[in-house]
């Protein structure tokens, strides 16, 4: 389902672009060269109407892809990767001992013949 609803979103996403660059940013929308044969079919004035509507919907439909989503995030992957990190945490932290450990006293390792040891 997330496959589907991220392929949609694409897909929406690209016609939105196509929209987008059809339209005339001087409001003129459909009236240039691609505009011959839809201007017979819907007319030259409500084309720019058309259009803008036709782009909000899409943004709209965008939208409520998005929202939809992430509602369907595949959940029990993300529980599992919780899970999976907690116990590989567990498993790297280092074992905490039950009793403190005193240091122990420094030891002098230096021979009892040695000429260069202070006395």
């Amino acid at each position: 389902m997330f496959t589907f609803l991220t392929i949609l979103i694409i897909i929406v996403s690209l016609f939105i672009t196509l929209i987008v660059l059809i339209q005339n940013p001087k409001g003129g929308g459909l009236s240039g060269g691609i505009g011959s044969a839809a201007s017979n079919v819907i007319g030259v004035q409500s084309a720019g109407d058309v259009m803008e509507k036709t782009t909000w919907g899409s943004a709209i439909v965008l939208l409520a892809l998005c929202v939809m989503t992430a509602f369907v995030v595949p959940k029990e992957g993300a529980a599992d990767k919780v899970k999976t990190l907690t116990e590989g945490a567990a498993k790297s932290a280092p074992s905490v001992p039950t009793t403190p450990t005193t240091p122990a006293a420094p030891q002098n390792n230096q021979p009892a013949n040695n000429p260069l040891a202070p006395k």
